[in-house]
């Protein structure tokens, strides 16, 4: 009775091991993919990108943080270039040989993106996987089109956004009519405003420049000064902006960079205008 007792529990620990084996095997109907790239997106510094009737761009990465270094110089969106090296992360459901690229577009593709030393060429679309040839190295790779969909048209779309840089932290703002500083550590409206301000409102004022974002940045073309506004940062630097047009776009001129960026008129509106103690008006 014992002996057949230990039979038994050692065919039960058998089977076990043997569903946990097959548990554990992966599963045949699985799709295959194929990875395009290596390489790491935090670990690159170059990017170059090229469309066929557009001006090449070329972005590097100093210090952490990327910049365009053609065909201007400026710093770059950071979504942007996450948009751009997400190619690296990507996995094909085909890999074909290099061969008759005139078939898939790819004898003179609509694009390049070289990421460091590898080049990625973004050929036709097919109509009916909805998949876009890529090639790169020795081999065609088929992907969602998303990926070179995320190529800009145009090297502005890769100027940041933002009008100042996270380290710039501005401490003082000189306009025609008013001015905003600190004293003491607490933030000081002249002339005095005729309503009362806490600290909190002209906070709320200050955080509208520090993150103020542009809906387009383009390079400085013609046009005459409106007026201008003197920033000064909590390093010690000054900065004048240039105000080229207040409607139906505030455009602010940076004349360090030869940029000018494009705002809202809401956002013209809280930017040019004294900070207000009613939060609805903001």
């Amino acid at each position: 009775m014992k002996k057949s007792w230990l039979v038994n529990a050692a065919l039960l620990i058998v089977v076990v091991t043997l569903g946990w084996l097959v548990y554990l095997k992966p599963r045949s109907d699985e799709p295959v993919t194929y990875p395009l790239s290596a390489l790491k997106a935090g670990e690159v510094g170059k990017i170059h990108l090229e469309r066929i009737g557009r001006t090449p761009v070329a972005l590097e990465k100093k210090g952490g943080l990327w910049f365009i270094t053609a065909p201007l110089a400026a710093p770059a969106e950071p979504l942007q270039v996450q948009r751009l090296l997400a190619i690296l992360d990507a996995r094909a459901s085909n890999r074909l040989a290099a061969t008759d690229l005139a078939r898939f577009d790819l004898d003179r593709p609509g694009a390049r993106l070289t990421v460091d030393a590898q080049t990625f060429s973004f050929g036709t679309v097919s109509t009916t996987a909805r998949e876009q040839y890529v090639l790169t190295g020795d081999a065609v790779y088929t992907v969602g089109p998303g990926y070179g969909a995320a190529l800009p048209a145009d090297f502005t779309q890769l100027i940041r956004r933002q009008l100042f840089a996270d380290g710039e932290v501005p401490v003082r703002f000189e306009f025609k009519d008013f001015a905003i500083g600190t004293t003491d550590a607490k933030w000081v409206v002249t002339p005095t405003p005729s309503i009362e301000l806490s600290q909190d409102d002209i906070n709320r004022w200050i955080d509208d420049w520090r993150l103020a974002s542009a809906v387009r940045v383009e390079p400085y073309g013609k046009g005459k000064m409106m007026g201008e506004i003197k920033v000064e940062f909590k390093d010690g630097t000054k900065l004048t902006l240039g105000i080229m047009q207040r409607e139906p776009e505030l455009v602010l001129l940076r004349p360090d960079q030869n940029l000018q960026y494009s705002f809202f008129a809401q956002t013209a509106k809280r930017l040019l205008s004294p900070p207000s103690g009613d939060a609805s008006k903001r």
